[in-house]
């Protein structure tokens, strides 16, 4: 490695040792049955693709 160590902008060891409030639990919206349906795609009773969509401009690797 060399001499010149980039130091990150955040202080990580107060992250790692927050420890989430009830509070913090309550900001978070609750998921509902409407959610998990547009989580997949099905066509006629049949899963066609369950999770993230495809890109519409997918990254393409450089030659």
């Amino acid at each position: 490695m060399t001499a010149n160590k980039r130091t990150l902008g955040s202080d990580l060891k107060t992250i790692d040792t927050h420890v989430i409030t009830a509070e913090e639990y309550d900001e978070i919206p609750e998921l509902t049955d409407e959610d998990f349906a547009r989580a997949d795609l099905y066509h006629d009773g049949k899963l066609l693709q369950s999770g993230r969509p495809k890109s519409d401009d997918p990254k393409q690797a450089g030659s």
